[in-house]
């Protein structure tokens, strides 16, 4: 880990524990308070409920106890918020020096279950599932968000024509550390705060702007209850208060109340699901937009974000009403407090009128919401990558026809020990050959993995990146289909297939094709007459194919113009009887082979046998 990263982190860990000490202290000290008005309450209002003298003086102090108890609900209420944040907090710094090493392999949200059975690319390459770039980078907690960056490492040509603008804002973004933890934690706690309405929305099920303005109705019945419940109330307490009617009389009027508001309450709550039944609606929002108005930025896309939350159409004013809104609303799940709104004040009907008053005035600001909190997830995961490992500023051009890098490493590699190579590819045909193990399907991923970086606009893990834009096809870990009666060599025929295809209609930006082990699912004779034909094919009409194997005889093809394929290899060394690695990729055709020593390593050949 970077020192002065490193140094940040544990700085933040400390300031956050101290500050978690001192909440807890108050957070104490308002339990015992609340304890003491609770008696207080219950004890004054059985005397002034009881035949006695001073019974109104009672019955007074009883009320006054319930207020002191519903104002210390609240200021416990926003300690209880600070420390969850903190909380949240400290999840979201905790992560990133797992980050810089691989322990972020242990994070819980991988992306599987975006995948589907054809994204063969997305499950090559390792960007969503297990030991994922997803798992690694992914701050989302918004369904949204998650959905959002998944579908941009499926299918990232769908944000090229933004690219430079996200390209933009990634990198101020990775510039912006302390920015992206406070962003993290407050989404963190937003989306993951098990107190808040739990009617979110399925991850399973894609998200999206689903509340629409205008469409909560307050019916001229409800008016009528909202105002009869408390002024039966009221009413019942001043004649009590002059001794028209015993003491006993409140519970009658607090019961009717009770079951009348109560008997609406599906029906309250079906008019206001709009509001209340939305991820979005959490009283932990506002904070997310109040962070982004506090912060100043240069690139245009995110200046355009905070001028949409800060600027006049009243999105950050949207949320701040809907954040008092919301916290008025969860005062139903403490069992007293709830008990005591419905009975004595008709709770729901008041909470149905503020939610319709709402919707009038702020429904159309607060529409956006969804996409804003969603984008910046996503950019901003994109943007831990530069954080977390080294990254250049990829260059991209649709003059460029081959690939050149220096330093390019694979991201999910452990930084410590990955190797990095350096590599011009310019041919239409480059093939890899080397010895088991010794790299070339991970520099096929690599290759591929920076690529895809690039097309979305983040940092690539190399010293610098240039490529063009072509349309990525892999074969690399192809599977049989039992159920399918498809065979690993017919599902790799496929998958060449597809490229095939796509080249000859020509009607797309260009192809490049990363093969590993060209159809390995067959014989020996087999395969080399099939992958020379293949091979010709796929590195026409300028498109380029990079393709491992361990057939030397492919290393003399040439393109269907007669130009030789380029050659590159991977090999290994022995040291002290044991196979020794360098991942380094060479010029020319490898000349070892290391099969018999592997199996001899394994115990399943004899030394005699190499």
């Amino acid at each position: 880990m970077d020192n002065a990263l490193e140094e940040f982190y544990r700085k933040e860990q400390e300031k956050d524990e101290a500050e978690r000490q001192v909440l807890q202290k108050s957070y104490d000290r308002i339990a015992w308070l609340r304890l003491v008005a609770f008696l207080g309450i219950v004890i004054l209002l059985y005397l002034g409920l009881t035949e006695r003298p001073g019974k109104e003086l009672y019955l007074i102090g009883g009320i006054v106890c319930i207020v002191i108890f519903l104002v210390l609900i609240r200021i416990h209420d926003g300690i209880e918020k600070k420390q969850r944040l903190l909380a949240a907090r400290a999840a979201v710094v905790e992560a990133y020096p797992a980050r810089f090493g691989t322990g972020w392999r242990e994070f819980p949200d991988d992306g599987s279950g975006f995948l589907g059975k054809k994204d063969t690319v997305v499950k090559d390459l390792d960007l969503l599932g297990p030991g994922s770039l997803y798992q690694m980078i992914s701050i989302c907690r918004s369904a949204y968000g998650k959905w959002r960056l998944a579908d941009v490492l499926k299918d990232p040509y769908t944000v090229i024509e933004d690219r430079s603008e996200r390209q933009e804002a990634i990198r101020e973004l990775a510039e912006k550390p302390q920015f992206l933890l406070d962003y993290e934690s407050v989404v963190h706690q937003a989306f993951d705060d098990s107190r808040r309405h739990p009617t979110r929305d399925e991850e399973k099920k894609r998200p999206g702007n689903t509340y629409k303005p205008g469409r909560i109705r307050f019916a001229g019945w409800m008016a009528i209850l909202m105002i009869l419940v408390p002024a039966a109330n009221v009413a019942v307490i001043a004649a009590i208060l002059v001794g028209l009617i015993q003491p006993a009389w409140v519970l009658v009027s607090f019961l009717v109340g009770y079951m009348i508001t109560a008997g609406c309450k599906a029906k309250l709550e079906e008019q206001t699901k709009g509001i209340f039944a939305s991820e979005m609606t959490s009283g932990q929002v506002y904070p997310i937009f109040k962070r982004i108005e506090d912060e100043e930025f240069k690139s245009v896309r995110l200046t355009e974000i905070r001028n949409r939350v800060a600027g006049n159409d009243g999105m950050l004013v949207a949320q701040k009403k809907l954040s008092r809104l919301a916290d008025l609303k969860n005062l139903d799940y403490n069992p007293v407090v709830g008990m005591l709104l419905t009975g004595f004040v008709g709770w729901d009907f008041f909470l149905a009128f503020m939610a319709t008053r709402w919707d009038r005035n702020h429904g159309e600001a607060f529409a956006g919401s969804f996409d804003i909190v969603a984008e910046l997830e996503e950019l901003g995961s994109l943007a831990v990558l530069s954080i977390v490992r080294p990254t250049c500023t990829p260059v991209l051009s649709e003059e460029e026809q081959g690939l050149h890098f220096h330093e390019l490493s694979h991201p999910l590699l452990d930084p410590e020990t990955v190797v990095a190579n350096d590599a011009d590819l310019a041919s239409p045909l480059t093939i890899i050959t080397g010895s088991n193990m010794s790299g070339k399907t991970t520099f096929l991923r690599t290759v591929a993995i920076n690529l895809v970086l690039s097309y979305v606009g983040a940092g690539t893990t190399a010293k610098d990146f240039i490529s063009g834009y072509r349309k990525l096809f892999t074969s690399m870990r192809v599977q049989d289909d039992v159920a399918g009666g498809i065979s690993t060599f017919y599902a790799e025929i496929l998958r060449i297939k597809e490229m095939a295809e796509y080249i000859s209609d020509k009607k797309g930006i260009p192809a490049l094709c990363l093969i590993d082990e060209i159809f390995k699912g067959t014989n020996s004779a087999d395969r080399i007459v099939g992958a020379e034909e293949a091979l010709k094919k796929l590195s026409k009409d300028g498109s380029m194919v990079i393709v491992s194997t361990h057939d030397f005889e492919l290393c003399e093809l040439k393109q269907e113009n007669g130009d030789p394929a380029e050659n590159y290899h991977f090999e290994e060394s022995y040291e002290d009887d044991k196979l020794v690695f360098d991942y380094t990729m060479k010029d020319g055709p490898c000349t070892t082979r290391n099969a018999r020593a592997l199996l001899t390593l394994a115990g399943l050949m004899g030394s005699a046998e190499q």
